[in-house]
């Protein structure tokens, strides 16, 4: 919460939707509830210019959800920023999708770490393989 409520200005923040906003697998009509809830409580901050849940999975009854994201090579056109000045924040539990996205923006990434215990198969490799990135793409330069 801190990124979001820091005074270096207005910010636009970026969710990533399965594993961020709900959990995965969420029925459909909790899903709605959930990602729509967490959208309104974001867009009420007064430090927040705009409120973007992106997701690589299929189409749902979310309107205000970009479904089928292409992340990471979605770009600055295709989420209505382009010329927007305002740093761009973006929150995901995979450094492959949401962190590279980060970076490609030149945004901040917020690295949601979830429970391994409930990881699938996929999402243990991707989160491996995502560690490795994130040394490479997010190291400090001192």
């Amino acid at each position: 919460m801190a990124v979001v409520d820091s005074t270096d200005g207005e910010k636009v923040i970026l969710f990533d939707v399965d594993n961020t906003l709900a959990p995965q697998n969420v029925e459909p009509p909790e899903f709605g509830h959930l990602v729509n809830s967490a959208i309104d409580r974001f867009e009420a901050s007064p430090r927040i210019t705009r409120v973007i849940v992106l997701t690589n999975g299929p189409q749902r009854e979310v309107p205000r959800m970009i479904s089928r994201g292409n992340k990471p090579w979605t770009t600055r056109r295709r989420l209505g920023l382009r010329g927007d000045r305002a740093p761009l924040v973006v929150v995901g539990d995979q450094v492959l999708t949401d962190g590279l996205l980060a970076w490609r923006l030149r945004g901040t990434f917020l690295h949601l770490v979830i429970d391994g215990e409930t990881e699938d198969r996929r999402q243990t490799i991707m989160r491996r393989i995502g560690g490795v990135v994130l040394v490479m793409l997010f190291r400090r330069t001192t």
